[in-house]
């Protein structure tokens, strides 16, 4: 089967995901206001679900700081490499919209 191009927002979602810097933690509200499809936090939580590669992924969390990747073990290592801190699977103020 071939695989599907990606759609305007996954592109948009992708992009976004890009431009995040090394430390910076995002909500998933955040990504997809900057974006451009406000309200669409879902949409970013189904993105990253599907797409395991994505970039800079370990950086997107709940706007209330929780990690809710299906490792937050290598999402909580990846955070701390770049000198954040997590306790009990939360950052404590990621970018939110």
């Amino acid at each position: 089967m071939v695989p599907r191009p990606p759609t305007p927002l996954q592109r948009a979602i992708e992009e976004t995901l890009r431009d995040l810097r090394t430390g910076e933690v995002v909500s998933y509200g955040f990504v997809a206001e900057q974006a451009g499809y406000p309200g669409r936090a879902r949409a970013v939580g189904t993105f990253l679900a599907t797409h395991h590669d994505a970039p800079n992924w370990w950086r997107v969390v709940a706007a209330s700081g929780e990690l809710r990747a299906p490792r937050t073990d290598l999402q909580t290592e990846l955070l701390a490499a770049e000198g954040v801190i997590v306790i009990d699977g939360r950052v404590s103020r990621p970018r939110s919209r």
